[in-house]
């Protein structure tokens, strides 16, 4: 099962970091004139715990990982507002993650009542 680090810094020790991502603007609307800030955005490869030898170690996988980790949204998991990319929605684990297709990638904040979606924020990723 893949795993994505909580931070920047947890990244990095894991061995797995590439660089920070920037976005257009780090508050973002969550509705009901709220906002979030977006705290840490980085690209990462995709990783999971094998044993080898004994001995438990991160293993690398082709592909690479979007997180976020934002001051509300990262804390909870949420029934109504998601981050929806690539057509499919970040999953949660703590942070926000998603597969990462290259910088100019469109990140849209939705809220989501009654099985309809509405599009609250657009983030643009940039390198």
């Amino acid at each position: 099962m893949h795993k994505c680090s909580q931070s920047i810094e947890e990244s990095k020790s894991n061995g797995v970091f590439r660089y920070e991502l920037d976005v257009d603007n780090p508050i973002i609307n969550i509705g009901d004139n709220k906002t979030d800030t977006i705290k840490q955005i980085w690209v990462e490869d995709s990783w999971q715990y094998e044993r080898e030898n004994g001995s438990t170690v991160v293993k690398k996988d082709s592909t690479q990982q979007v997180l976020l980790l934002l001051s509300r949204l990262s804390q909870t998991l949420h029934d109504s507002i998601y981050l929806k990319h690539s057509g499919g929605y970040f999953g949660w684990n703590g942070v926000l993650f998603s597969s990462y297709k290259g910088a100019g990638d469109i990140v849209y904040v939705v809220k989501k009542i009654n099985n309809h979606e509405r599009i609250i924020d657009t983030l643009v990723l940039t390198k």
